[in-house]
Order: C-alpha cells, then structure tokens, then sequence
C-alpha cells in the first residue's frame, strides 16, 4: 500500500487523473488526504473544498459527477504550479 504524503504525491495523483489512470473522484479525495495531513496548504485548497463537495450534497445539484470538471482544472494548475 502506497502512502501519499507529500506534494510531489499530490502532483504524481494530479498527473494520474489527467492521464486518465486514477478515477478524478477518488484522486481528488487523495489529494484531499494529502493537504490534509500537511495542515491544509493553499495549493491544494481546491481539492480539499471539491473533496468535500463531492458527496453529501445531490439535494442541491451537485453529485461526484458534476465535480469532475473542477477536478481536472484543479489538477491543471496545481501542475502548473511545479517548480
């Protein structure tokens, strides 16, 4: 089992969902993990917030589904992001 820790994982996850290798859905929530555990830093913001609207809310429209297209913006400029 791999352990996601760093942002270098949350930007080899972020690559992954653009490759269309990890579901975007499942990759945000790791990268989600990911900000996390490293005290909820800026760049990864985006998918704390989109992990979180990801379920629990159908009653007001928004479904895993209809987050995938933030989630694939979000990974654009987190790479975009990389030094």
């Amino acid at each position: 089992m791999q352990n996601f820790e760093s942002i270098e994982d949350a930007h080899r996850v972020a690559s992954r969902i653009l490759a269309g290798t990890i579901d975007p859905n499942l990759g945000c929530g790791l990268i989600a993990a990911i900000g996390e555990k490293l005290g909820f830093p800026e760049t990864l913001a985006a998918f704390l917030l989109l992990g979180h609207e990801q379920y629990g809310h159908e009653q007001v429209g928004i479904t895993a589904g209809s987050c995938v297209a933030d989630i694939l913006e979000a990974c654009r400029e987190l790479l975009a992001t990389r030094a």
